[in-house]
């Protein structure tokens, strides 16, 4: 059975519009499917908590909506050993997606995908662990401790974000923002432990982001050799230089340039435990978190099944 939880308030309001065009594919095909619609914060991970514990044998759990809700259907499902994901995105991010090579702007193939798929694709999943409180949520894209934090959990009602959607212009959102919130925030002391390693200490940290595929916040490609099926996370950190210096260095950073520059710190890992000298924002896939000063990332190797 094919179970669809759609977000029909995504996408700037196009998300009602494209649900309506793929109910018309399924009766079409005449696919048998259900559909749930969540009607506020929290209410997708409800939804795909019921879906998870029916007694079917086969559970194929369909989003139509963007990361956010990915997100929450990812951190509802119980089992996902009995679960399939299947993805038709109408977000304005779609960084999951894009992190999977699927169509992100058209729901004809992207459905077709669905259907076509004999769903035995795994994929990778990453939980982070608030040390303090033990709580702990999964991340399909990434986890971030400071500046991507901030700007990730931020932009959705960001003024910045909305007079530039209405000038057309909304994929330069997250770079204004980031910009503006670089040289207006703090910057931290931390230790990092990777792994089993010795913990290594970083000033003047700006950002770190815990990336299961190489990009987030629409696009920006800041672990650009990530995979979201190697058993590992790509860890991208910006630390021990001014931030006029992070600045300059952006545009290297959205093309994926920022290797090997002064600054910049990318390592793979199975595990990292940060230990902050001062409390920041975490998100996980752009949700946030909470302000937290010490957390675990981790690997959730093969746990997803995805329906590509």
């Amino acid at each position: 059975m094919y179970h669809f939880i759609v977000n029909i308030h995504g996408g700037s309001g196009k998300a009602f519009l494209k649900w309506n065009k793929i109910r018309a594919l399924l009766r079409k095909k005449n696919v048998e499917f259900k559909v749930r619609v969540p009607q506020g914060v929290g209410d997708a991970s409800r939804i795909a908590k019921e879906i998870s514990e029916l007694s079917e044998d086969d559970i194929r759990i369909i989003v139509v909506g963007g990361d956010g809700t990915i997100n929450e259907v990812l951190n509802g499902i119980t089992n996902f050993s009995r679960v399939k994901l299947g993805l038709i995105p109408t977000g304005s991010g779609n960084d999951f997606t894009r992190g999977l090579k699927l169509p992100r702007h058209n729901p004809k193939k992207a459905l077709d995908i669905i259907l076509k798929s004999t769903g035995d694709k795994k994929i990778d999943l990453g939980r982070s662990t608030v040390l303090s409180t033990n709580d702990s949520r999964i991340f399909g894209i990434s986890s971030g401790f400071g500046l991507d934090a901030i700007v990730g959990t931020g932009i959705n009602e960001a003024k910045i974000k909305k007079i530039l959607n209405w000038l057309h212009l909304g994929k330069l959102s997250y770079a204004v923002l980031t910009i503006q919130t670089l040289f207006t925030m703090r910057t931290y002391s931390v230790s990092l432990k990777f792994d089993d390693d010795e913990p290594i200490s970083f000033n003047k940290l700006i950002f770190l982001a815990a990336m299961n595929f190489k990009a987030e916040g629409g696009g920006v490609p800041m672990s650009p050799k990530a995979r979201g099926d190697d058993g590992e996370l790509s860890v991208c950190l910006a630390a021990g230089v001014p931030k006029i210096l992070t600045f300059l260095l952006f545009p290297l950073l959205c093309m994926g340039l920022h290797g090997n520059s002064k600054g910049f710190y990318l390592r793979n890992c199975k595990s990292l435990v940060l230990q902050s000298d001062e409390k920041s924002i975490l998100h996980t896939d752009g949700e946030l978190v909470g302000s937290v000063d010490s957390v675990q990332f981790e690997v959730l190797p093969q746990k997803l099944t995805v329906l590509i």
